[in-house]
């Protein structure tokens, strides 16, 4: 089952465009992550809908949904019938909820007329919203099936290049290989070509040392004769004239030994003598005698053999073991050559030599004999071999035409076993690795359902195109567009139907000239058209041409079905500074056109430019700020209080973070947590901040206030990440301040799926003798069961609770009940966004000891604090 990954930005622009069309409310949610989309309204709006769709009722919405159950549409109870609300999930590949749309639209004509809304409220009726929410439904099964498919689609993907690296491998192996059994012809010495071999084979295998040990004429001891290593160090020098005993392993049996074997004492004493960590150490005999052993060597390295690598090291033992034998023999021509044949007729590539002169074929091994059996090819390669043009050490992508095969050729002059001079040339079939390439390349880049290059497809031309002319000085031109509702039309004319359209659509449009090949099917009823620089000249004809196709019925079956477009297009390079923003601003432009009604266009222009930018120029400010140490950003102190005996006595802060930026002022936290969370640099900033604050509070106990505490906001992202217990360890010992003195307060909004490693961490974060706080409890529909499932210390009670204490009977039995809950349990209870003498009044009454709020004071700087309180 595959984890879905949701993108953010698509989320985002689904959601603007929805809601504006069908005039209604919406966010999304996931268990995992939280809220993934931001309300899509101006703050009049948002107001009004927060005020009417308490996070109370979120919660009840979003936990009444099952994993597994049919059930994703959900409609709660409504106290007033002119206020709608629905919950519509999405899930997963095993039907498990992986998302939630939290919906709320308003009924303007059943509200009463004394009812004040605000002057951009959309409104709706109950007949469209049940529409719209329907549509919502299959909209967002389309977006996971889409998702899945691109998951599944990346394994694939993984597998196949998994398949080719191993592939690869062997063709390397394979090239060695040749290079070798050429040596195997060489004319200079053995030691000549011994060495060289160890280099070769050395390298290959990645080992530190490879060598020839050498025993002498009376055998009482050896000598290493021939030395490659990675480094300048070697062991040769030292390894001259050494006792047969105290070398364990000559004894005429090879040995595989790894880093974790256990050794005896005998190769113990060797090994530690030499810094060996691991060896393959194989005999090479004459005459049904040792006499060399050849030594792959991991120095000062450990070292697990592979089978691969055994295999691999025998093989250079038995041409090591050839050459010697050749030589032996006085260069022997029969014994050479039924040596080599011996080998070659083994491998698994095609081997020929040739007597160019004379147009004579010397020797092919029967992998050649079979690769080359089509009456085509033999003509073919015959004109191949005996071609002088031929003469580069190496060929890539012989296709044999006959049989269909891809072939690499490398090409060698040598001397032949009776001296002449011959030409080597060895085939390797890399057939199964293009075959991969290409199937890996359509799979990659091909819609399935149209036959139309996909996103990704998209995204690569665009990047080639965006290239080539910014090289040339020319411009070119992307359009995106989608068939306006056409998920209402899906369900009209049935899901095979409505995709018969679309890859009826789909042909009709890439069969415009000046388009073929250029159209993407972008995702669901998307598409996208490249027009290039030889093309824009057209760029107008183009737009009237696509759009023209909508203005009649498209006949399927002998059935007239209607639809229209929305277009958004873009001309490019102008102010763009790379490719990858492109289909970002053409989303912007589309929707522009949406806002305008069916089949309507719209260019990307600066007011839409000025929307990227913000966002763009924002995260950007904030990922300079995090990289250069956070010093833009500033710690706030704001005071608790604990009454003792009715007197409220500061004893501690809370730690609260403002960012100072050089560019935009000061920015509260609203403004840029969420974007830090985005792009992971919570991590950083959260410890920064959580640094600072045990430093002042450290500061505040070593002058005189030993009992003053420090409680630090941990956002939800930050808490779940693998390394934040041993960073919050690191500022513990870094500071010296006393774990009890410092206070980490999280909220319970992360989402029951985090829930686990949520107590993990909190478990090891006491464990260090930190304490916990759980923070505005009473907001986001927070569980009364969470004070028993998590480890806290501490219970702060939303402020929002506070705030209507005074006109509100619940708000004031909440916080009752809830304070004695907690004291009941031996937690903590402090109280936030205390501002006024009432309210202060009637927690004297209530079990709660710690407060917080401007009355007593705003969030000072470190200096200000210290001033007033130190």
């Amino acid at each position: 089952m595959y984890e879905l990954e949701f993108n953010n930005d698509d989320l985002q622009s689904l959601q603007d465009s929805f809601c504006k069309a069908n005039d209604i409310y919406m966010v999304c949610v996931s268990r995992k992550h939280g809220q993934l989309t931001s309300f899509s309204g101006s703050k009049p709006e948002e107001d009004f809908v927060d005020s009417n769709f308490k996070e109370s009722l979120q919660k009840e919405i979003v936990d009444s949904f099952v994993d597994g159950a049919p059930e994703n549409i959900v409609e709660p109870a409504s106290a007033e019938d002119y206020f709608m609300y629905r919950g519509v999930v999405f899930r997963g590949e095993k039907d498990e909820i992986v998302g939630t749309w939290l919906c709320f639209a308003v009924d303007k004509e059943m509200a009463p007329a004394s009812l004040e809304f605000p002057n951009a409220l959309r409104t709706t009726t109950k007949i469209r919203f049940d529409k719209a929410i329907a549509l919502l439904e299959n909209l967002s099964k389309h977006y996971v099936t889409e998702i899945l498919r691109n998951e599944h689609l990346k394994k694939r993907l993984s597998q196949i290049q998994s398949e080719e690296k191993e592939v690869e491998n062997k063709l390397i192996k394979n090239e060695l290989m040749t290079e070798i059994l050429r040596l195997m012809e060489s004319d200079e010495s053995f030691t000549k070509v011994a060495d060289e071999i160890l280099a070769f084979s050395g390298k290959y295998i990645e080992c530190t040392n490879t060598a020839l040990l050498q025993m002498s004429e009376d055998g009482l001891s050896a000598d290493m004769i021939l030395e490659w290593s990675e480094g300048e160090e070697k062991l040769s020098p030292a390894f001259q004239k050494v006792p047969i005993g105290n070398l364990p392993f000559m004894n005429g049996k090879p040995y595989t030994i790894s880093s974790d074997a256990a050794l005896p004492q005998a190769f113990s004493i060797f090994f530690n003598k030499y810094s060996i960590k691991g060896a393959i150490l194989l005999p090479l005999n004459v005459n049904d005698s040792t006499a060399m052993y050849l030594c792959f060597l991991s120095v000062n390295k450990e070292r697990q053999w592979s089978v691969d690598e055994i295999r691999f090291s025998n093989d250079i033992k038995n041409i090591l073991h050839t050459i010697l034998i050749k030589k032996i023999t006085a260069n022997s021509l029969a014994g050479s050559y039924s040596a080599l044949e011996a080998i070659l007729q083994n491998s698994g590539y095609g081997v020929v030599v040739i007597d160019m002169p004379k147009k004579q074929i010397l020797y092919k091994n029967d992998t050649f004999g079979s690769m080359f059996d089509n009456p085509i090819d033999k003509v073919a390669i015959e004109e191949l071999l005996f071609n002088k043009n031929y003469n580069l050490s190496e060929l890539n992508g012989y296709s044999a035409n006959g049989s269909g095969k891809w072939y690499d050729l490398s090409v060698a002059d040598i001397k032949w076993v009776d001296g002449r001079d011959v030409r080597l040339i060895t085939f390797y079939d890399t057939t199964d690795i293009r075959n991969y390439q290409k199937k890996a390349e359509k799979q990659a880049q091909t819609d399935t359902l149209t036959g139309l290059y996909n996103r990704q497809a998209c995204e690569k031309d665009i990047a080639m195109e965006y290239h080539i002319a910014t090289k040339l000085g020319k411009e070119f031109a992307v359009l995106l567009f989608d068939i306006d509702n056409f998920t209402t039309m899906n369900e009209g004319l049935g899901y095979r139907m409505g995709d018969d359209l679309l890859a009826f659509i789909a042909r009709s449009i890439n069969d415009i000239s000046s388009i073929k090949g250029k159209c993407y099917r972008i995702g669901g009823d998307e598409f996208a058209v490249l027009v290039d620089h030889e093309n824009i000249k057209n760029l107008d004809l183009i737009i009237k041409r696509i759009m023209n196709l909508f203005e009649n019925p498209w006949v399927l079956n002998d059935k007239e079905y209607n639809c229209t477009i929305s277009m958004g297009a873009l001309r490019a390079p102008a102010k763009i500074s790379d490719s990858s923003a492109i289909l970002t601003r053409l989303t912007i432009a589309l929707k522009g056109a949406k806002e305008k009604g069916h089949n309507s266009f719209e260019f990307f222009d600066d007011k839409a430019e000025v929307i990227v930018e913000e966002k763009e120029e924002l995260d950007e400010d904030l990922k300079k700020a995090v990289s250069h140490g956070c010093r833009e950003f500033k710690v706030f102190y704001q005071p608790i209080m604990e009454f003792v005996d009715g007197v409220p006595n500061c004893c501690g802060a809370e730690a609260l973070v403002r960012w100072d930026s050089s560019e935009r002022g000061l920015v509260m936290p609203s403004g840029f947590l969420k974007a830090a969370e985005d792009q992971n640099l919570i991590g950083d900033l959260g410890h920064y901040v959580l640094l600072e604050a045990a430093k002042s509070c450290k500061h505040w106990n070593d002058f005189g206030h030993p009992e003053y505490k420090i409680s630090v906001n941990i956002s939800p992202v930050q808490l779940v990440q693998k390394d934040f217990v041993d960073r919050l360890d690191a500022v513990l010992k870094q500071t010296a301040i006393d774990p009890r003195n410092l206070t980490l307060e999280i909220a319970d909004d992360f989402g029951p799926g985090a829930m686990p490693r949520v107590i993990k961490a909190l478990d090891a974060a006491r464990a260090l003798g930190c304490r916990v706080a759980l923070d505005n409890f009473g907001a986001n529909g927070s569980a009364i069961n969470n004070i028993k499932k998590l480890p806290i210390d501490t219970l702060k009670i939303d402020k929002e609770y506070t705030s209507q204490m005074q006109g509100d009977a619940f708000a004031k039995l909440f916080v009752k009940t809830v304070a004695e809950l907690a004291n009941s349990v031996d937690v903590d209870v402090c109280v936030g966004g205390v501002e006024e003498d009432n309210q202060i009044n009637m927690l004297g009454d209530y079990q709660v000891n710690l407060v917080q709020g401007f009355y007593f004071d705003k969030p000072l700087s470190k200096e200000e604090f210290g001033k007033k309180y130190i």
